[in-house]
């Protein structure tokens, strides 16, 4: 995966020689699952989009549709399935709608909702037929720096436990000394970044 950190990164802050290939495996490994975890406990993905996609979404209400993280208004296109029948055929312009949070694109942070503000509503169904189509560049903007310094963190402390696969790093004056289950550094710089309503 190697989105958030680069081998290279890694083995730098763990003081392991560039010119050193024995460990890359294990690097890697520890990037890939830190990657992962960290989108899980964020609800999102940080990676930065190449082409816009299409993808369907049943709105919240009439004015509100609840998205994935939508990286750039370029090459964004909405259409509502106004009759039912599966066919996107209503397409929206720039005025009807607001990307929501306000200012987020601005701030360097991805939108995730799109709110019905000029000539059309978005279509409810009482099925939960999907209405909405949305073309965008899902992800975000760049990859924000505290998660390029959690992704680094996360990789370096995974890889570390090869060395205490019970979770013990050694033995002191009372006794072993255990790794903790969590870092609360890493939280903390992920913690801004969590997508509303992840528990």
């Amino acid at each position: 995966m190697a989105d958030y950190t680069s081998q290279a990164t890694v083995k730098e802050y763990l003081g392991i020689p560039s010119g050193t290939t024995s460990e890359d495996d294990a690097i890697d490994a520890a990037i890939d699952a830190a990657e992962a975890e960290i989108n899980q406990y964020t609800g999102r993905t940080f990676v930065v989009p190449s082409s816009a996609t299409a993808k369907v979404f049943s709105p919240v209400d009439n004015v509100l549709v609840e998205t994935d993280d939508i990286a750039q208004l370029t090459g964004l296109v909405v259409k509502t399935d106004a009759s039912g029948d599966g066919t996107f055929d209503t397409t929206w312009t720039s005025s009807d709608y607001q990307v929501e949070p306000l200012n987020s694109l601005a701030k360097g942070r991805a939108a995730f909702n799109l709110r019905a503000v000029g000539d059309y509503l978005f279509p409810v169904y009482g099925d939960g037929l999907a209405s909405v189509e949305i073309t965008a560049k899902w992800g975000w903007p760049a990859v924000p720096n505290a998660v390029k310094q959690a992704a680094l963190m996360y990789s370096s402390r995974l890889y570390g436990r090869k060395a205490s696969p019970m979770g013990v790093i050694g033995v002191g004056d009372f006794g072993p000394v255990r790794i903790s289950r969590s870092d609360p550094d890493i939280a903390h710089l992920l913690m801004d970044y969590r997508r509303p309503g992840i528990a």
